[in-house]
């Protein structure tokens, strides 16, 4: 339905987000009451609203472009596919007399072919005895293996590509999920020797494997449509992008705000707001050549070697839910929150 694409300017961010959801990511249109074309949103427009400081219940007004491309009826399809080529768009709205009475949208198949690495080796040291028969990535939520879930969340929106590295009870993961044919896809498996950490295991990639690869680590459940975020990475032309997450600390205590020895001010139990990496990227294979081989090597370090080559990565920030089955008490959350959902 045409109005699935329509949103008014007065709808918040959450809205909008949910909008897009029933869209496939595609995009909005804004329009008024009378279906007046107003502006256009993406998912782009709202991450970047989010890193400059809007909360998710602002209204989209500030945030929509108030300049979109739109066409009338008079082009023909060869007309409206180079437009979107060219603008590198994916939704153009249709106006006639002031008015949209059309959309029209590209199918969206560039996930197909796209590598995605599932880092699945760790030891999961911190859930104890959970982890001493069952590798972490195995460790059910909701009747189905954490990395089931996770592979599931890229099939679902056309990935099928995709590499699990494995080191601690390996055979567990391979004996599971096979080839993956069962599961929609294709899985090869990347055998760590050692443990390489959360980047080193990509040196294992076969040469074969070119452009932008989506990489997440295999204890983390999130709502994210990864679709959106690769198309994200490709519109913004960043050689990495890194997912973020908003995380606040709140100081227990009254802070006191000294000057020259004199208490000036004290401020009670302050909350403190950080971005914090969220554990999924997407990383252009150009960059591997900065990963050595043979060697423990993990994300943080990578992205110091690329800064030092003045090699900045994109943030993408995470609104939807997430958590990291790090600890028991994560797992036990992912656990009632997947059980009350039943899925």
């Amino acid at each position: 339905m045409i109005s699935n694409f329509f949103i008014n300017p007065d709808s918040t961010i959450r809205d909008a987000l949910n909008q897009l959801g029933k869209v496939k990511g595609v995009g909005l249109i804004v329009v008024d009451f009378e279906k007046k074309l107003l502006g256009s949103l993406t998912d782009g427009d709202i991450r970047r609203a989010i890193i400059s400081g809007h909360k998710i219940e602002d209204r989209i007004e500030e945030i929509y472009f108030k300049n979109p491309i739109y066409v009338s009826r008079k082009e023909t399809l060869e007309e409206l596919e180079k437009i979107t080529s060219d603008k590198k768009i994916k939704i153009v709205p249709i106006v006639e007399n002031n008015k949209v009475v059309d959309v029209y949208t590209v199918s969206d198949e560039s996930t197909k072919n796209v590598t995605v690495v599932i880092m699945a080796g760790g030891l999961g040291s911190r859930l104890g005895e959970h982890t001493k028969d069952c590798p972490k990535p195995m460790l059910e939520v909701g009747g189905k293996p954490v990395l089931e879930r996770i592979i599931k969340n890229f099939t679902q929106v056309g990935f099928r590509n995709f590499y699990i590295s494995v080191n601690y009870k390996a055979e567990v993961i391979e004996d599971y999920f096979k080839d993956g044919k069962n599961f929609g896809c294709h899985i090869q498996y990347l055998k760590e020797k050692m443990r390489l950490g959360t980047a080193g295991s990509l040196t294992l990639l076969p040469e074969s494997v070119k452009g932008p690869i989506v990489v997440t680590n295999g204890d983390l459940l999130t709502l994210v449509d990864y679709r959106r975020l690769f198309a994200f990475h490709t519109q913004h032309k960043s050689p990495m992008t890194m997912c973020t997450r908003a995380f606040d600390f709140q100081v227990p205590y009254g802070v006191v705000n000294i000057e020259n020895g004199k208490v000036k001010s004290i401020d009670e139990k302050p909350i403190h707001s950080f971005n914090v990496s969220a554990g999924v990227y997407v990383i252009n294979s150009e960059l591997l050549k900065f990963i050595p081989h043979d060697t423990y090597f993990d994300m943080p370090t990578f992205l110091e070697v690329l800064l030092k080559h003045d090699i900045q990565a994109e943030c993408f920030p995470l609104i939807e839910q997430w958590i990291d089955i790090g600890r028991v008490s994560d797992l036990d959350l992912a656990r009632s929150i997947y059980e009350a959902q039943n899925d």
